[in-house]
């Protein structure tokens, strides 16, 4: 990676290269921002918010002409557009229909249809519908849902109930303009968008850190790995995240090689972006305290960035909190195992920070004038940049090497504990439902990247830790690598989620893990080593012309067949087709006055949020045990009755389900389609069917 910062360019191709990623990330916060101020007070309609979010991207427009931007061939530019265009139409012709909620992709989607459509939070839970209160003190009864909490308000005879969408506002309201714009289809190409503007800003980050020449690589690469294109396919919450990281670190590139007055700006700007980014994913938290020992850094080596990158990680991630708090609190309780203790990473990484620059201003003070900053001590020097670097490729081996060592679990009675033991037992894996088979996580990463490329970017984020210990304990003269920032924040998160992805570990759900951080890292690292060694086959055979060139053609092809090896597989699959019309096929078999309950555990997981978001009727589920359900049954309707609805009773796992009841059942939905694999220990490679039926049935007035 090249430790000079980009000067200022008027060029076109440097322009766009430069400038792009940011942009479309400041776009991005603004539409969260926009929502986060908007959707609590009913107003996320297209009159109110469209001017809101286009006042606030006027506004942010001026900022834009502050990012330097250096020049670049007018090849490279547009070689890394044609490659996030050629990915964002990549996902969207292949992209997703999941509406039917069993996966985190329904239910953004279904959050992102209700706020497009309602254009508030939270959502009508209709309590008054099933009896009011004394529905909800029913054991057997509940408006809840996976990815939608039944959270309860007021006491005893004052019960109400709200329904709370699990996840945060961000996706989500970026989403929803697609909603506003082409309805189904707009959403689900919305994240294709999103994830074409994440590769272009991968490009950006490239270019700064490596030279213009490697955009168009670094984002191919990106834009080949599985997990990229399936996250941008579907609507999760990646894409986004993983264009707000690659502009944050794109900014803090430029900062500590700017100018004073300039970098304090882009410093608060790309701690900002790095808050922010926790309006659209809740462990953004994670590179926000990994910044803390960067500024300090930063601040001891005079850096004018230092204060302000902290400064604006802490108003970002303070901004991003206050939609999370009121608007997704169950959603944060759920997660608390995971946040707490990276707010205890923050707390250990703050105050530790703090007290280094405090103790190294007051060594400064008792240090005779003549003294500098460098090592009296060389050798020591030397050894310790060989220590570092050691001690990034064994953290490496330790994480490659787990599987042979460690079994890692988790408590069986978590719910993706069941998940798990189900999914052995199809597999013929041992049953053990407590593994989360984290200690495979770097061959999960090998699998979309290819082994060799992986080695390649661990040797160079190795080389990256050695230098980073000689530039420090250098005389301070050298100025601070544009590269230093992005590949500490970098490299750490990469080992916390390596280490502990936290996640149901079936693929490819769970590998979007590795999208927003652990892939462009280990991409651009890698494409450093590839132009490293093009250039040292520049000094070897100076006298060689086209040897630089045959070695950067040999390490493209390490860097982009793997990848396209890994994504073959599933490169024109489709997943979830139909969905949208057979649910289009339940409401269009329900009537005003309607009141829907589901009895089996699909029918509960599946479509109470679709019932109340799309079809606009009351829905809730039985809960329980199946052989309580007759007794509840009765009681259940007759306070549909009493007030003033028509129950009728839903099944999806079978229609005995209802038979059973006395009831007659029709079939409404019986879709043929795919959804992706659930493999434990094996890279996807294809689809698998899946079965979406659903049957209905009214209750008689006499039953």
């Amino acid at each position: 990676m090249d430790t000079d910062g980009p000067a200022r360019g008027q060029g076109w191709a440097g322009l766009v290269l430069w400038r792009s990623g940011p942009v479309l990330a400041a776009s991005v916060a603004i539409v969260g921002l926009a929502a986060a101020v908007l959707v609590p007070f009913g107003l996320w309609r297209p009159v109110v918010a469209v001017p809101v979010v286009l006042a606030g991207l006027a506004a942010a427009a001026p900022l834009a002409r502050r990012i330097p931007a250096a020049p670049a061939p007018a090849w490279t530019t547009l070689a890394t557009l044609a490659v996030a265009a050629g990915h964002g139409v990549w996902a969207a012709a292949t992209h997703a229909e999941h509406v039917v909620l069993r996966r985190d992709p329904g239910s953004y989607a279904l959050f992102a249809q209700w706020i497009a459509t309602r254009h508030r939070l939270p959502v009508d839970a209709h309590a008054a519908s099933f009896g009011g209160a004394a529905a909800l003190i029913d054991p057997a009864f509940t408006v809840g849902s996976p990815a939608y909490y039944e959270v309860l308000h007021g006491g005893p005879g004052h019960l109400t109930a709200t329904v709370v969408p699990q996840f945060l506002l961000g996706a989500p309201a970026l989403y929803s303009l697609g909603f506003w714009i082409a309805g189904w289809t707009g959403l689900f190409v919305a994240p294709a968008i999103a994830g074409a503007a994440a590769v272009l800003a991968a490009g950006g980050l490239a270019a700064r850190l490596i030279g213009p020449r490697s955009a168009p690589l670094a984002a191919a690469a990106l834009a080949l790995t599985q997990p990229v294109l399936h996250a941008a396919r579907s609507t999760y919450s990646e894409p986004p995240a993983l264009l707000m990281v690659l502009a944050a670190a794109a900014l803090l590139a430029d900062a500590v090689v700017a100018p004073a007055r300039a970098a304090r700006g882009l410093a608060a700007a790309s701690g900002l972006m790095f808050g922010l980014a926790g309006l659209v994913r809740v462990d953004a938290l994670r590179e926000v305290v990994l910044l803390f020992p960067v500024a300090a850094v930063l601040v001891l080596r005079r850096n004018p960035a230092g204060a302000p990158l902290v400064g604006g990680a802490l108003a970002g991630t303070g901004i991003a909190a206050v939609p999370a708090l009121l608007l997704s609190r169950p959603y944060l309780e759920d997660v608390a195992s995971s946040l707490l203790p990276l707010l205890a990473l923050g707390v250990v990484l703050g105050v530790g920070s703090a007290a280094a620059v405090v103790i190294a201003r007051r060594r400064e003070r008792r240090a005779p004038p003549e003294a500098t900053g460098a090592d009296p001590h060389p050798r020591r020097a030397e050894r310790a940049a060989w220590l570092a670097g050691l001690g990034v490729l064994g953290v490496g081996l330790v994480l490659a090497g787990r599987p042979f060592w460690q079994a890692v679990r988790q408590s069986p009675r978590d719910p993706g504990s069941k998940v798990v033991a189900g999914l052995q037992l199809q597999q013929g894996l041992p049953v053990d439902g407590g593994r989360t088979y984290a200690e495979h996580t770097m061959q999960w990463v090998s699998w979309y990247t290819g082994p060799i490329t992986l080695a390649v970017a661990w040797v160079v984020l190795a080389v990256l830790a050695a230098r980073s210990v000689r530039w420090w304990t250098g005389d301070g003269a050298n100025p601070v690598p544009n590269w230093l920032g992005p590949a500490a924040v970098g490299l750490a998160s990469t080992v916390l989620t390596l280490y502990r992805p936290g996640i149901t570990p079936d693929h490819p759900w769970a590998d979007r893990r590795l999208v927003p951080v652990v892939l462009p890292t280990v991409v651009l690292a890698a494409t450093a080593g590839v132009f490293w060694m093009a250039r040292a086959a520049a000094r070897r055979w100076p006298g060689r012309a086209q040897a630089p060139a045959v070695v950067a053609a040999i390490g493209s092809l390490v860097l982009l067949v793997p990848a396209w090896i890994g994504t073959a597989g599933v490169a024109t699959a489709r997943t979830e087709l139909g969905e949208p019309a057979a649910g289009r096929a339940v409401c269009a078999a329900l009537r005003p006055g309607d009141v829907v309950i589901g009895v089996d555990t699909r029918a509960r997981n599946e479509w109470p949020q679709w019932v109340r978001g799309v079809c606009g009727l009351p829905a809730g589920s039985f809960a329980g045990p199946p052989d309580l359900l007759p007794a509840a049954v009765p009681r259940v309707v007759q306070r549909i009755r009493a007030a003033g609805g028509r129950p009728v009773l839903i099944a999806a796992n079978s229609a005995s389900s209802l038979s059973d009841l006395g009831l007659r059942p029709v079939r409404v939905v019986a879709l043929r389609t795919h959804e992706d694999q659930r493999r434990l220990t094996r890279a996807p490679d294809g689809v698998i069917p899946l079965d979406v039926d659903l049957w209905m049935a009214t209750v008689p007035p006499d039953q």
